[in-house]
């Protein structure tokens, strides 16, 4: 026997049941929690991003150290040092640890990187920062207040640059100690520049005579200058140079020393 079904009833039946709407209250308990979630994932980004690894700061510093000890030239000594780290935009703000030493020749920085977000370091030696600033050179270094006021540090000023190291309380004092060595160093290599400028400007005019100088690691122009007799205005003009930068292996002409020049 077939059935007749009416349109109505296979309207009814080809026509899937209407899904069923979630309340108000459930929609926003779900919205809270995929919002909780979103910010305790910030927030544990945020945190591996602020605080350093465990043994990080220890690791750093032993590293900077053993690195400042290889570092050192015959003869040279340190005067002073300090703990500091720094926070660049390169490391997103992440804080790299190491140490400023105040040499009889040079101020030092040496620190450690920080730890890669995304993937574990290395096993090995640690790839340093190094930077050196002879006090022949132009600059400061001066304890300042560093992040806005918030840190107490040390701000390194160069015609170039202006660095901040950052430095907690139980290393201000010899913070402090690495600044005054700086300056008082900086202050008798400008002295013994001015000196070796006058004797140079009042020593009688002899024929000009020159050789070739090929220049190492850690020498600058000033250095150069004041080794030759001579200013450094006349090795630029010399050597047709812009500016005092000059590289490890370039050749430049300079005055030749006679026995006779001697400081007064």
């Amino acid at each position: 026997m077939n059935t007749v079904r009416t349109t109505k009833e296979w309207l009814t039946v080809g026509t899937p049941p209407a899904p069923k709407q979630r309340s108000l209250w459930v929609r926003v308990l779900v919205g809270l929690t995929s919002a909780t979630a979103l910010v305790g994932t910030a927030a544990l980004v945020a945190a591996a991003a602020i605080v350093p690894p465990i043994g990080a700061r220890k690791l750093a510093r032993d590293a900077a150290l053993n690195e400042v000890a290889s570092m050192m030239r015959p003869g040279e000594r340190v005067v002073t040092q300090a703990f500091a780290s720094q926070r660049r935009w390169t490391d997103m703000w992440r804080e790299s640890f190491g140490v400023v030493v105040a040499t009889d020749q040079r101020l030092l920085y040496v620190g450690a990187p920080p730890t890669p977000l995304l993937r574990p370091r290395d096993d090995g030696p640690l790839a340093l920062l190094v930077e050196s600033y002879p006090y022949d050179a132009a600059f400061t270094l001066e304890p300042r207040a560093v992040l806005r006021g918030r840190k107490r540090g040390l701000v390194l000023r160069t015609p170039g640059a202006t660095v901040d190291f950052i430095v907690d309380e139980a290393s201000w004092d010899e913070a402090q100690g690495v600044a005054r060595a700086s300056a008082a160093a900086r202050g008798a290599a400008t002295r013994e520049f001015e000196q070796v400028d006058r004797s140079v400007r009042e020593a009688p005019r002899r024929a000009e005579e020159y050789v070739p100088h090929v220049v190492r690691r850690g020498e600058t122009l000033t250095g150069l200058a004041r080794r030759y007799r001579t200013s450094p205005d006349v090795l630029r003009q010399l050597n047709r140079l812009e500016d005092d930068g000059i590289e490890v292996g370039q050749r430049l002409r300079v005055p030749k020393v006679f026995a006779a020049d001697t400081l007064p």
